[in-house]
């Protein structure tokens, strides 16, 4: 690639990132380094990773961290892009510029390109253009095309528009490489950057085989293309032009694979660190809390997780961590548990119409395939259980994350925002259970065992929701040591209650 990635500060202190072309020289001095014996390095002249026997990486390949031989390269972002930036800058149509890079128009046709025989010449066309005189020329037009009437010709009429949106792209253009101080030959690819090793890495699975990144083979085939051209020019004399033309245009499709090798077609929906699924009652979570199923969380969070696990010293790539995430071991669930600990979430539901209709959580594994929510934060989201789906975010930089500690988390917005009404009230089922548990003074019948209870229940004695009292021997129930209570509540009696996920113990202080 040959973009520049400058951090800046501007003047009102923020953090900014641009991108830009840079020099040759530029990308010759990244990869240009000095052995001690004094003999300097940084050329991949061969198309080759590993050895196939030795299984080590060989002399000026993939793995040397070397930099391709020189060969003009037209760059696809700036030929391709519409509009077009080259065509607008030599005020030429694109598809004769895309024939001339690509070698399918024959030259000898277009008059007008004698002189673009060769990138060597096309980038000199570039390096020899002003765009002060640029900009003046096309502002002349423009005036001129303005004060011209319209015709009342709707073909000519279209024209005048065109050639005036154009002027005005070309000034534009012209403005922003004068601001940015980009020379207009660096659109043109003399030397192209190879990543580092750690970015395209090579990973031994069961077995014994070695597993490529895609990477590397679109390098080794921009390699194998380049020295045949090379081969190919070396010995013009008795090589036919047509083949140096075909391996030219050979050559410009492998730089193109490389450098335009994203997900083409219309943008969809997807958004980093986040995820939706459905929602589904938590009975047993805190009002700041929200059940995420593992196998969404391991996705929110993986990029925390690989880096746990290279800085515990449990992977020592990438690639190895990653592999360790799918096989879902012990160790994987531990460190994400810790990664969430720390780590809040926003849980959205759409359409967001006032400010509570997204809010911060802290978020727990659960089980299963749903989101946990407690019962009172769904008035504000204007949500219920009957299949209504919520996306979870997962803020990332720090500033965010105080943001959404201070400012949006559930237990601290229990106000509506509008008119200061609670909203954190009980809604539906909260409603029917409150209801079952205080409609009126019934009975409560006792009962010696659970077999006893379920005859009186088929005998319709009792039903499902009635109250009752059942001898409980502490002896013939085993309870996990491990296990914490959800609540505990003291009463002034000298009791209290621990409430756990299935039962609750009734004990006494004194």
């Amino acid at each position: 690639m040959n973009q520049n990635f400058s951090s800046m500060i501007d003047r009102y202190k923020h953090q900014q990132l641009r991108i830009g072309s840079v020099s040759p020289q530029q990308i010759s001095a990244w990869a240009k380094k000095i052995l001690p014996n004094r003999e300097t390095v940084g050329e991949v002249t061969k198309p080759y990773t590993f050895h196939y026997k030795t299984n080590k990486p060989e002399k000026d390949e993939l793995f040397c961290e070397r930099i391709f031989r020189p060969i003009k390269i037209t760059n696809v972002w700036y030929l391709k892009h519409l509009p077009s930036y080259i065509a607008n800058l030599l005020d030429k149509p694109l598809k004769e510029l895309e024939g001339l890079v690509y070698c399918d128009v024959p030259i000898a046709k277009k008059r007008t390109f004698l002189l673009l025989r060769s990138f060597d010449t096309f980038q000199k066309q570039l390096a020899d253009l002003d765009l002060r005189i640029v900009i003046d020329y096309s502002v002349v037009e423009w005036k001129e095309l303005g004060e011209e009437c319209l015709m009342g010709n709707e073909w000519e009429d279209r024209k005048i528009r065109r050639r005036k949106d154009f002027l005005v792209r070309s000034m534009e253009l012209a403005k922003h490489f004068i601001q940015t101080n980009i020379e207009l030959e660096w659109m043109v690819l003399c030397l192209l950057p190879v990543l580092p090793p750690e970015l395209r890495p090579i990973i031994q699975i069961d077995g014994g085989k070695l597993m490529s990144s895609d990477i590397n083979e679109i390098y080794r085939r921009v390699i194998y293309r380049n020295n045949t051209l090379t081969d190919l020019l070396i010995t013009s004399r008795s090589t036919p032009g047509e083949l140096v033309m075909c391996q030219e245009k050979l050559v410009q499709e492998a730089v193109d694979t490389f450098l335009d090798n994203g997900i083409c077609g219309q943008p969809m929906r997807d958004v980093d660190y986040s995820g939706r699924s459905v929602i589904v009652v938590g009975p047993s979570l805190s009002l700041h809390r929200c059940g995420l199923p593992r196998e969404i969380a391991i996705e929110l969070f993986q990029t925390f997780v690989i880096r746990g696990l290279i800085r515990q010293h449990l992977a020592p790539n990438i690639g190895v961590a990653k592999s360790k995430i799918r096989e879902k071991g012990p160790i994987v669930w531990e460190i994400l548990q810790e990664v969430m600990r720390g780590h809040p979430v926003l849980l959205n539901r759409t359409p967001t119409l006032h400010r509570l209709g997204i809010q911060a959580f802290q978020p727990i594994l659960v089980e299963g395939r749903a989101i946990c929510l407690h019962p009172l934060v769904c008035k504000g989201f204007n949500a219920d259980f009957d299949g209504d789906q919520m996306s979870v975010h997962v803020p990332l930089s720090l500033e965010a994350q105080a943001e959404t500690r201070l400012l949006m988390f559930s237990h601290m917005n229990l106000l509506s925002p509008a008119i200061g009404d609670p909203i954190s009230v009980p809604t539906q089922d909260m409603l029917i259970g409150l209801y079952v548990l205080t409609s009126g003074n019934r009975r409560e019948p006792f009962f010696c065992n659970s077999y006893d209870a379920i005859g009186a229940y088929r005998q319709k004695r009792i039903n499902l929701d009635s109250p009752l009292w059942l001898r409980w021997r502490l002896e013939q129930c085993v309870i996990a040591s491990r296990e914490a209570p959800i609540e505990v509540h003291y009463e002034s009696l000298g009791t209290y209650h621990e409430i756990y996920g299935h039962y609750l113990i009734v004990r006494s202080l004194k």
